[in-house]
């Protein structure tokens, strides 16, 4: 199954049309049918996964809250960051005052090829095709 593809014109007041492809989002997919999807494949029943999955996304909180970076080889890296105001001088910043939230980043596994070109492994091999209609 490939990725679809819609063309949609970009809204700019007073500029001319212009057209973009914007990829269509599909249903989502949840821890749950991961892990069904997983035991299907092996002697692991779906609720082993899924435990398994759930404990995982527990520790990886509690590494992010604690100022680490979580790597999952193959997969990527999370860590935590702040979006913050700024202020003039560095005695005027408080944290609950100017820090407006926390945010994960997400940086997916890649791999350099020719150069300083990245080539994402979630991407590999991913197959387009243009929404008709």
């Amino acid at each position: 199954m490939a990725i679809q593809v819609k063309v949609q014109k970009l809204k700019r007041k007073g500029q001319p049309d212009k057209w973009y492809g914007k990829t269509v989002k599909r249903q989502d997919v949840t821890l749950k049918d991961i892990a069904e999807i997983i035991s299907k494949s092996n002697s692991v029943t779906a609720s082993d996964v899924y435990g398994v999955l759930i404990a995982l996304v527990h520790e990886m909180t509690f590494f992010l809250q604690m100022g680490h970076t979580v790597k999952l080889d193959g997969f990527g890296n999370f860590h935590l960051t702040i979006e913050s105001e700024t202020v003039d001088q560095k005695s005027d910043y408080r944290l609950k005052e100017h820090v407006k939230r926390v945010k994960c980043k997400f940086t997916p596994a890649a791999h350099r090829i020719t150069g300083r070109k990245l080539s994402y492994y979630f991407c590999e091999g991913a197959k387009l095709e243009l929404k008709k209609g």
